[in-house]
């Protein structure tokens, strides 16, 4: 296969590599950015840190500002304040008239450790109680009904 200027017809004269091509602008030479640059109508262009005295005006000599706190560890949960929504919860299910009343007791112990010490678990105490009264609540209501329904069984006549 032939080149369409024909073999050894390059249009590439080196003797005129530095010209510029097509009439396009030469880009400028290269210049190490971290090169020291030399100005001659700026003899000096370092940068310097003049230090502007002022006799009238002192700089302030400042301490180190007072220590204002950082982490704190949070405070701890009240042990008996998941003691008593766990039981609550097993009042609700498995145990339930005397996993209920423990859960009660055992929220009203915790409620007044968490006043008196700043402990927390305030949210798990109420839990407990609340869910603890319900399922008492739900105790009696089913057993009265049960009750009632076992009486009204027992005079009904068969004739």
């Amino acid at each position: 296969m032939g080149y369409p200027q024909g073999e050894g017809s390059d249009s590439f004269d080196a003797s005129m590599k530095d010209e510029s091509y097509g009439g396009q602008q030469q880009y400028p030479p290269y210049r190490d950015p971290n090169a020291q640059h030399q100005n001659p109508q700026y003899p000096n262009t370092q940068y310097q840190n003049p230090q502007y005295p002022n006799p009238q005006y002192p700089n302030p000599q400042y301490g180190n500002a007072p220590y204002a706190g950082g982490y704190q560890a949070p405070a701890s949960t009240n042990t008996l304040a998941i003691v008593s929504l766990v039981l609550a919860i097993l009042g609700l299910t498995f145990i339930p008239l005397l996993a209920s009343v423990c859960a009660v007791v055992c929220g009203h112990i915790s409620r007044g450790q968490i006043k008196r010490t700043g402990e927390g678990g305030a949210g798990f105490a109420t839990a407990g109680l609340i869910i603890g009264y319900v399922s008492i609540a739900l105790f009696v209501v089913i057993v009265g009904a049960i009750v009632i329904f076992a009486i009204a069984a027992a005079n009904t006549s068969t004739y």
